[in-house]
């Protein structure tokens, strides 16, 4: 599908070009989305490091907002648009809470609460800090004092965040399209995130190792390269293992205590023997 659009974008930009005419970029519009499952976020993790969507840079935030103050804009849960170390964490420790992701511009947006309309309002956020680093937002990386980089969260603004990202991810676009890998690729193909997703969908999220079944809970399903050649995304390459048998074929894969329960207790489960992985 992408392939097709971009060829279809390529041909146009050809017509324009022959007849003189000036370039406009179109910018597909993303409808909001409430993404309720650990999958659904991970498949926004793109490897330049943003959260992309449809070929296009979104943001998430956590909705609810019932526990706690939500009057003081510093109180409230943040906005994020990288894979920062807050996600990372939340990823590792599978704590993924109701994200929703939006591309709004407006600079308000819907979260949850005790009171209001139907329990909802919408309100302004701030940016999450860790993002803004991990993406060398303008001016901020390079502000030193405190109050300098406050300045630029409180005036930070969604359109033109979103334009910022835009051209970082088409300038990430540009420079892994000019690399060419010489051996085995320890880097993840762009699209890796969808294909992973399919792939475990196809095989309905069942280890292919020990055959545990986790569809209700897919962050303890890896993807693994038989050849060790991230790049290599064919069918005959892949494996879905739990972290449990992934950890078997790579010895310096570490599986948490909480995770390694997890699948413990879901094996006894389906009547599965422990010494299956």
């Amino acid at each position: 599908m992408q392939n097709d659009v971009n060829d279809v974008i390529r041909r146009l930009d050809a017509i324009r070009e022959s007849v003189g005419g000036e370039r406009v970029e179109f910018v597909p519009r993303i409808e909001d989305g409430d993404l309720s499952t650990l999958e659904e976020v991970e498949d926004l993790f793109h490897p330049s490091g943003l959260l992309i969507h449809l070929q296009n840079p979104v943001f998430i935030y956590i909705r609810d907002h019932t526990v706690g103050t939500f009057v003081d804009t510093s109180d409230r849960r943040k906005l994020h648009f990288s894979v920062c170390p807050t996600l990372r964490m939340m990823r590792n420790h599978g704590r993924f809470e109701r994200y929703r992701r939006t591309t709004r511009v407006d600079d308000v947006y819907l979260i949850d609460v005790k009171s209001g309309r139907n329990g909802e309002i919408e309100v302004p956020l701030y940016p999450c800090k860790h993002c803004l680093s991990e993406v060398n937002y303008p001016r901020y990386r390079g502000s030193y004092r405190r109050e300098d980089r406050q300045r630029i969260v409180e005036e930070f603004r969604a359109r033109d965040a979103l334009e910022f990202l835009r051209e970082k991810f088409k300038a990430f676009g540009a420079k892994t399209e000019n690399v060419q890998p010489a051996g085995l690729s320890s880097r993840y193909s762009p699209d890796w995130p969808q294909r992973s997703h399919w792939f475990r969908k196809r095989r309905k999220f069942t280890c292919q190792k020990c055959g545990v079944q986790l569809k209700h809970a897919p962050h303890l399903l890896d993807m693994h390269h038989i050849d060790g050649d991230k790049r290599n995304d064919q069918d005959r390459n892949l494996r879905c293992l739990c972290k449990l048998c992934h950890a078997r074929v790579h010895p310096h894969y570490t599986v948490s205590d909480r995770h390694k329960d997890l699948i413990l207790e879901t094996r006894r489960k389906q009547g599965l023997s422990d010494a299956n992985g």
